[in-house]
């Protein structure tokens, strides 16, 4: 039915009252609680959807406070602990019985020395000491051991105090079986008195080595004609290695080493013997004057036991004979030290 005049025809425009003459009516509003209800609502709504959507299994850790924890392992289970003083407890009670049946040593059982507790020189893999590692210490009974000098190409060498000065030199040393007296002293000294002037000669130096029993034995690493060796690093470290191989064994002959070394024509030649017999004869002596004829100072060490006696002694009249010097060493007076 038409409205009549006055009247407004109200039709239903969404939510919109339009009257008939075309004049929007009044709209309506929405609270906004409800609106923020709804917007929350649907909030919660997508979270539960993607909580449902998560896939299984996921490795979610919950938050647990961090802190060390003791553990007694056996062989049949590990014990955990969180308490210290629970772990030391138990550790108490675990080690009770056992050094309970532990025997307490006795008094007699303990070591009064350092010996008692030391291995034995006979033990295995115990350190063994002979007579040839021990070399005598010379300070003290002669006037010691001069330093090396230079005079051009010369060199000033020692063998127990005894100097000589030259540019080849010849060592002729006794090792019969008498230097072997004295638990093997007398030729180690002899031996480390060589070595250490042998290592004050230069490149330019000379030498030759013999040690004599019976017979006499030259260094003759070559095994060719022997002949003067230069005292350079390869020449001194074959000279070592035949000196340290002698023993103390054997008679005792002078002569043959002498005539030997002379044959060298060396600077100086320095004699070393221990033996008052055999003595070299009168005859002897002047053979190797004649031998020498002046070219080489022929220096003497005599060994004996207990102080000189300061009698005439056939070594004291061949460095006399022989424009060299002699010295006496009493061989009860040599030390030991390590090499």
């Amino acid at each position: 039915m038409p409205a009549t005049d006055g009247e407004i025809e109200r039709t239903p425009v969404g939510n919109v009252r339009v009257d008939p003459k075309g004049s929007p009516a009044k709209r309506v509003k929405i609270p906004a609680w409800i609106l923020s209800i709804a917007s929350h609502a649907g909030l919660v709504a997508v979270l539960l959807l993607s909580l449902r959507t998560m896939p299984r299994g996921a490795n979610v850790k919950p938050d647990r406070p961090a802190g060390i924890v003791l553990a007694n392992r056996t062989a049949e289970h590990i014990e955990y602990f969180e308490d210290e003083n629970d772990f030391i407890e138990k550790l108490v009670d675990v080690a009770a019985p056992i050094s309970s049946n532990l025997p307490l040593p006795v008094e007699d059982d303990l070591p009064t020395t350092m010996a008692d507790v030391l291995p034995a020189t006979s033990s295995p893999g115990a350190s063994l000491v002979t007579p040839g590692d021990l070399l005598p210490d010379a300070t003290g009974f002669t006037t010691g051991r001069p330093s090396p000098k230079r005079f051009g190409r010369s060199v000033q060498t020692s063998v127990f105090g005894v100097t000589g000065i030259g540019n080849t030199f010849v060592y002729v040393f006794d090792r019969s079986g008498s230097m072997g007296d004295f638990n093997g002293r007398p030729l180690a000294a002899a031996k480390s008195e060589l070595l250490a002037s042998l290592n004050e000669l230069d490149d330019v130096h000379q030498f030759q080595i013999i040690f004599y029993n019976n017979q006499p034995t030259i260094f003759n690493p070559n095994s060719q004609s022997p002949s003067m060796w230069w005292a350079n690093d390869r020449g001194k470290t074959l000279a070592r290695r035949f000196v340290t191989s002698f023993t103390a064994v054997g008679g005792t002959k002078h002569m043959a080493a002498l005539q030997m070394a002379l044959g060298m024509q060396p600077d100086i030649l320095f004699f070393l013997t221990d033996a008052n017999e055999p003595q070299l004869s009168r005859p002897e002596l002047e053979k190797i004057r004649r031998l020498n004829s002046g070219v080489t100072s022929i220096h003497t060490i005599q060994f004996g036991y207990g102080p000189d006696s300061e009698r005439e002694h056939f070594l004291k009249r061949l460095a006399k004979e022989n424009q060299g010097r002699h010295t006496y060493i009493d061989i009860s007076q040599l030390g030991n030290r390590k090499p």
